[in-house]
């Protein structure tokens, strides 16, 4: 399951980096428009659900790389195993907490969908195409919670003090 994780999160965040430009690039097209006097109808809100994406299905990549915030000062001066038993709580405290979103995130998507909502404004544009693309990337964000899990669990076992942050094997 690691190997599939990895291989989804580095897809998935070539992926955002060429939403990053689309996002850009409508941006930059609503400006030159506005400049020359005929605005682009709902380029600000394709922007904002590009930007939505970017930031749910880069989640599973940046914990992965262990880049959440993380205060490690009080880690740094304990001994080995405190230090690993400490990394394995926190880590299962994250995947509950990433699950609780999870949650949130699906039944939200699904209201949605069921509502049909959408952002009104002089184009309607249906919400629910973003929040499933959300629930994507919530998905893979758990995985890589339970797979950070059993790599804490394993270092912990095994009295492993490898430099890696909260578990990331493919650093």
């Amino acid at each position: 399951m690691t190997k599939f994780v990895h291989w989804a999160n580095r897809h998935l965040a070539g992926f955002t980096g060429w939403l990053m430009v689309v996002m850009m690039l409508l941006l930059i097209a609503d400006v030159i428009a506005r400049g020359a006097g005929a605005p682009l109808q709902g380029m600000a809100e394709l922007s904002v659900f590009v930007m939505m994406i970017v930031v749910y299905l880069g989640f599973a990549r940046c914990e992965e790389k262990g880049e959440h915030v993380s205060l490690e000062f009080a880690l740094n001066v304990m001994p080995l195993r405190a230090r690993l038993l400490m990394l394995a709580i926190s880590q299962l405290i994250a995947v509950v907490t990433i699950c609780l979103l999870f949650y949130g995130v699906v039944t939200d998507a699904w209201s949605s969908f069921l509502t049909n909502s959408a952002i009104e404004g002089t184009i309607e544009i249906p919400l629910w195409p973003t929040k499933f693309v959300m629930v994507v990337g919530m998905v893979f964000f758990v995985l890589q919670g339970i797979v950070n899990l059993g790599n804490a669990i394993r270092r912990f076992r095994q009295k492993d003090d490898a430099p890696q942050a909260h578990g990331a094997d493919f650093m």
